[in-house]
């Protein structure tokens, strides 16, 4: 009899990504949860089951989650911080950040009160963050959308220890496909640059360039972000690898907190590989001071957001140094990830640019 995962954030990256493994893994079946079933049509020509539930109602993912053996579950900061309609919704006083985290921990906390009624449940796999305001001991208390999903795993562990003897939190690494919706970068003056901020698809035109390289007169490339630009930052092919590192974390003890990632590079040497990749000259790297990026962050709440979370991974790592995480390639098990340089060969990254 085959074995039952149930995904939430199916129409998200990292849970299609572990929808479509688990489609074709021998010995299980899917179901996906979408507040909005006719959004995940797709998946039932796939022999994906599709539900409705709604993170905001804990009875409809109690329902969803019957007769489940295994539950993937990641949630969405970003989709609520981007709707305008949400700011309609603030508390006097209270920032935008704010109130998506709140959001998003309750959901997260709803998943797990779900999953706690259900007898059947043998593994429920997080998708997770470093808690930044405790791993800084307070100096980053501004990097929300991390430290809402350190939360609910603590939630877990706090109230539902035999949900968390069940549980291992995977920390998916920064996305390699985010530069499909970056701005392409323009051949520019050196002395001058012109810049363009990525915020989930919107483009905004500043005079900080940040997140893509940009040629100069002389044809080499530039990069430029807050840090040093040499700290290692973990890579991960989301769509193509999601699935396969949550297939080794279900097949690995429980109790785990599991880094995802198939690459580890500086802004440095991203460019450098993308660079050698493309046959044209690295320019270098250029470091954007704190307040700069801040204060010319044209979305009210966001500049801190991204500026705190690029420092953070710049002088704390990833996972802030936390204890016990391990590489999902020290598990023992088989799982297929990808570099950024075969992610740049075969998604042509960043082909405008050149």
């Amino acid at each position: 009899m085959s074995k039952l995962l149930v995904v939430v954030g199916i129409t998200g990256q990292q849970g299609g990504s572990v929808a479509e493994v688990y489609s074709k893994e021998p010995g299980w079946k899917v179901r996906g949860i979408s507040r909005d079933p006719s959004k995940a049509q797709s998946w039932r020509s796939k022999g994906v089951e599709v539900v409705k539930g709604d993170l905001n109602d804990t009875s409809s993912l109690i329902a969803a989650f019957k007769g489940a053996d295994a539950i993937f579950s990641n949630t969405d900061f970003w989709n609520p911080f981007f709707n305008p309609a949400t700011r309609e919704k603030l508390k006097p006083g209270q920032s935008l950040n704010e109130y998506c985290y709140n959001l998003e921990l309750q959901q997260g906390k709803n998943v797990a009160d779900a999953a706690a009624t259900v007898g059947s449940l043998g593994r429920l796999i997080l998708s997770g963050a470093a808690d930044v305001s405790k791993a800084t001991r307070g100096k980053y208390t501004h990097t929300y959308h991390f430290d809402s999903k350190a939360h609910m795993a603590q939630y877990v562990r706090e109230k539902f220890p035999e949900l968390a003897a069940k549980m291992s939190v995977v920390y998916v690494a920064t996305y390699m496909n985010n530069w499909k919706s970056l701005p392409a970068p323009t051949k520019v003056d050196k002395n001058s640059p012109t810049v363009s901020f990525f915020l989930s698809s919107r483009i905004f035109t500043t005079q900080i360039h940040t997140d893509t390289p940009t040629q100069q007169l002389d044809g080499s490339y530039r990069f430029s972000n807050v840090g040093s630009g040499q700290k290692p930052i973990p890579l991960v092919d989301t769509v193509k690898d999601t699935g396969y590192i949550v297939r080794a974390a279900l097949q690995s003890p429980p109790g785990k907190t599991i880094l995802g990632s198939g690459d580890a590079l500086s802004w440095s040497g991203l460019l450098k590989v993308w660079c050698e990749a493309n046959k044209v000259p690295f320019g270098g790297y250029d470091e954007i001071p704190f307040d700069a990026y801040v204060d010319n962050m044209p979305v009210p709440d966001l500049g801190l957001e991204f500026a705190e979370m690029f420092a953070f991974m710049d002088e704390f790592g990833y996972t802030g140094g936390e204890e016990g995480v391990v590489h999902v390639q020290d598990l023992g098990v088989p799982c297929p990830l990808t570099t950024w340089e075969e992610h740049v060969k075969a998604e042509h990254a960043w082909a405008d640019a050149l």
